[in-house]
């Protein structure tokens, strides 16, 4: 068990056992940007060294802290040739993790304004995030990951209220299915599991021939199962809850209109929302004239279309067999 300076037990990460102190010459290359001359420690990250500052690090996560005041070599053994290797004064310490990892990592952490320059689109976003979130996550980052976290849930709401805010959005892009497949590996992969229900849900979406095609960076055969098993659910979710009021139109408790009763607007409507690619039961109808009914049967029906939709999104960890909505935000 390491301590932390304030005297805090500090648990490694399995993960990291295997770090240790470079004992042999070092051959990697200095990093152009991450080598401060008053940096406190040289980090080998594949063929990359940086030279950072042990507080900074420290400050930012515990498993930094533990991992730096983890046993030295006693001097007797230092005297024999088998001690620390030093550069510049400086211990090294070896990390096994990605070079392009870890220099995302330090850009997040020593350069705020790195998030100014987040791309706007999703296929981009996601190698930009990824080194940031799978370290952040890894060495207990939480500011960092926080920070991670937010931009996933930006394009995969967690809330019904930010879905309808994402929808509401003009120049919002449609994802590209492969990178859909992507950002559920990377949720998976680093614990973000709020933002599984929209994103299966976009899965489900997809054309079957997509869904069932063999990727060797798509998402497990089993989720493939579930997203399918999802989307005969969606159409259950689309016909009973967020559209019953087009599928079973049923005139409003004050109407006072008896063409409301006879009228195939609804009908019609149903028809052409059903025979859409894929179900959609969260999708926002707008084309009320259409209905040609009364204005009371109008505001009948956006209030059934609104409870609807928002029981659909209740429902969507459900769907997919997932645990509900409070339990996976505990995760995060």
């Amino acid at each position: 068990m390491s301590y932390s300076p304030e005297g805090r037990p500090i648990s490694i990460p399995p993960s990291l056992q295997g770090s240790k102190i470079v004992r042999k010459h070092v051959t990697a290359t200095r990093h152009t940007d991450f080598w401060f001359h008053d940096g406190s420690i040289v980090i080998v990250v594949g063929s990359l060294m940086f030279r950072v500052h042990q507080t900074v690090l420290s400050t930012h996560s515990e498993v930094f802290a533990g991992l730096f005041i983890l046993p030295q070599p006693p001097p007797s053994e230092t005297a024999k040739g088998g001690g620390q290797e030093m550069i510049e004064g400086c211990h090294v310490v070896e990390l096994h993790d990605d070079s392009e990892d870890f220099t995302d990592m330090l850009k997040g952490i020593y350069h705020p304004s790195h998030f100014d320059t987040l791309p706007e689109d999703l296929e981009n976003i996601i190698p930009w995030i990824s080194g940031m979130l799978r370290l952040s996550t890894k060495y207990m980052i939480v500011t960092l990951r926080q920070r991670c976290i937010s931009i996933l849930k930006a394009k995969f709401p967690t809330t019904f209220a930010n879905y309808n805010t994402m929808i509401s959005n003009p120049s919002r892009k449609h994802y590209k299915s492969d990178d859909i497949m992507r950002v559920v590996l990377l949720a998976e992969e680093c614990n973000v599991r709020e933002i599984l229900p929209y994103a299966f849900y976009c899965v489900a979406r997809m054309g079957l021939t997509r869904i069932v095609a063999d990727s060797a960076t798509d998402i497990s055969w089993k989720e493939k199962a579930i997203c399918l098993v999802g989307r005969e659910r969606l159409r259950w979710a689309e016909m009973s809850l967020s559209h019953s009021f087009l599928f079973a139109f049923r005139p409003a408790p004050n109407c006072t209109t008896p063409q409301c009763g006879l009228a195939h607007g609804p009908h019609k409507e149903w028809r052409l929302l059903e025979a859409a690619r894929s179900p959609n039961p969260l999708k926002l109808f707008t084309r009320w004239q259409a209905l040609n009914v009364c204005a009371e049967c109008i505001a009948h029906s956006q209030t059934q279309h609104r409870e609807g939709r928002e029981e659909v999104w209740q429902h969507l960890p459900v769907i997919f067999e997932l645990p509900g909505w409070d339990e996976l935000r505990d995760t995060a």
